[in-house]
């Protein structure tokens, strides 16, 4: 378990996730559940030591904050649970009160697919520095 995974090309990256490619930093991958609710995945492209994991959440938190300042939901979650997948991720998901399933968990639910969420997505992180 906890993989790191050093091909970053979106093609491999979307085989392993079964989910779709956003965008690609110095420091990780950017990838998105096709569903209504905002889920996405972290994919670190290194090693994990100290400094990289300081950094690499520094980024999550500013990523979070951006994301709900656009509009995707005024809580969000992180977590960082690799049980289905050997490959090191880490979870960003943005809920509202009045989404499919809350105030239950996403995990384990059959969730709307809604490609939109992708597109939508795509379009606010190219301002996204």
């Amino acid at each position: 378990m906890d993989t790191i995974i050093t091909d970053h090309s979106p093609k491999n990256l979307e085989e392993k996730f079964e989910n779709h490619f956003l965008y690609q930093t110095k420091d990780y991958s950017l990838m998105c559940e096709e569903t209504k609710i905002p889920w996405l995945q972290i994919i670190p492209n290194r090693g994990l030591d100290e400094a990289y994991v300081a950094s690499l959440y520094g980024e999550i938190y500013r990523l979070a904050e951006y994301l709900k300042e656009k509009g995707l939901g005024p809580h969000y979650n992180v977590a960082k649970i690799g049980n289905k997948l050997p490959y090191y991720h880490i979870h960003l998901i943005f809920r509202k009160t009045n989404d499919e399933v809350w105030p239950e968990p996403v995990w384990g639910q059959t969730l709307i697919k809604d490609i939109s969420t992708i597109n939508n997505l795509k379009k606010i992180l190219t301002s996204f520095q």
